[in-house]
């Protein structure tokens, strides 16, 4: 029988939302050491997410201050001096006509550049009261020039939230990049696309915070997922094998543990940390065995819950699903009931006298 085992993590190395939201006919319950361990990794989940919202809305409140439109003077309108009367022309009354239809939609397009506090008030009062005036007067020339002074400073203020606003997208490559090496190359790619988006494309303030929070909980899972790794090297290393974390690979990371002579077995916890894959040889003593086990148990007891689902791509037998557990409870349309579970080692290796005991099969093929 060979060791490819695939198993499924119910909690601790996935966020907790999904980790809560487990589904099937049985749910484990983390208890004792192990629940305390999930509680305490938790909190400073949380503790570390409060300081890392302090550090990206402190950054944003830098760049804002240094080169983006309210670190600088609101923008005014260089008012055209000595703007004499235009000469008659054929549609003159026409155009004129028409910038006063467009007057009131005008107007409310400054103001509300004025009360965002990028363009000065007085100087843009002044010079739609002479445009009003110039157009009474059947001055286009006059009109036409003090419209252009207006367009004049929007597009300076345009360019200056430009200025800004790539700033704010060089933020989100720069936290990207950080994450080069840890995330897998489909999350990375379309991180980078999104964020090149919002260069090119509109403004968009709610895509910016988006991506910042998807961001924020990818760097915590990879995390995660890091210190899942290590606490299930340590666990081997305590049940006398020598192991250690061989790095990452598209995101997944990695451990090999010399289990056997010239052949090592490898365990590859996924990104999204819902499922770790073992890798071990074909054929596995009684002593590796009755090791494999105690090591997935003190994996458990710092705060994992694991449920085994394959054996060489094909699904276990459901006594076998919770070898590691402690207690489940069975959800179905029947009252809860609670199950005990043994997982010592020594109550799977010399307590199965049974060929035809899944957990005697299971001592024999890792």
């Amino acid at each position: 029988m060979s060791g490819v085992k695939t198993y499924a993590v119910t909690a601790g190395a996935a966020p907790a939302a999904v980790a809560g939201a487990a589904a099937g006919i049985a749910v484990v319950v983390l208890a004792g050491a192990a629940l305390k361990a999930y509680q305490e990794r938790i909190e400073r989940e949380k503790e570390a997410a409060r300081q890392q919202e302090i550090e990206i809305k402190g950054k944003i409140a830098e760049i804002r201050r240094s080169g983006s439109t309210s670190g600088q003077p609101r923008v005014t309108v260089n008012l055209p001096k000595n703007t004499s009367k235009s000469a008659p022309a054929a549609d003159a009354a026409r155009k004129v006509n028409g910038l006063k239809s467009q007057l009131p939609k005008i107007r409310k397009e400054y103001q509300t550049l004025v009360e965002q506090q990028l363009l000065d008030e007085e100087t843009v009062g002044q010079a739609l009261e002479q445009t009003t005036q110039a157009l009474n007067e059947n001055n286009l020339a006059a009109a036409e020039a003090h419209l252009q002074a207006l367009d004049d400073a929007r597009i300076q203020v345009i360019q200056q939230s430009r200025q800004e606003w790539n700033a704010q997208v060089d933020y989100l490559h720069e936290r990207i990049s950080q994450l080069d090496v840890v995330l897998p190359s489909t999350l990375r790619e379309n991180l980078i696309a999104r964020s090149e988006q919002l260069r090119t494309g509109q403004f968009s303030e709610g895509e910016l915070e988006t991506l910042h929070a998807e961001i924020t909980e990818l760097t915590a899972q990879a995390g995660r997922i890091e210190e899942a790794a290590h606490n299930l090297v340590n666990s081997w290393q305590t049940v006398g094998y020598a192991a250690g974390i061989l790095g990452r690979d598209d995101g997944d990371m990695v451990i090999e543990v010399q289990t056997h002579e010239g052949v090592n077995t490898q365990m590859r916890i996924q990104f999204n940390g819902e499922e770790i894959n073992l890798f071990g040889p074909p054929e596995e003593s009684h002593s590796c065995a009755s090791r494999t086990i105690e090591a997935m148990r003190l994996f458990q007891q710092q705060g994992y819950q694991l449920e085994w689902t394959h054996l060489d791509h094909q699904p276990v037998p459901e006594e076998w699903r919770y070898l590691y557990a402690n207690v489940l409870y069975k959800t179905s349309a029947q009252p809860q009931e609670v199950v005990t579970i043994e997982t010592e080692a020594e109550s799977v290796s010399e307590n199965t006298t049974s060929k035809k005991s899944p957990r005697r099969q299971q001592a024999q093929g890792y």
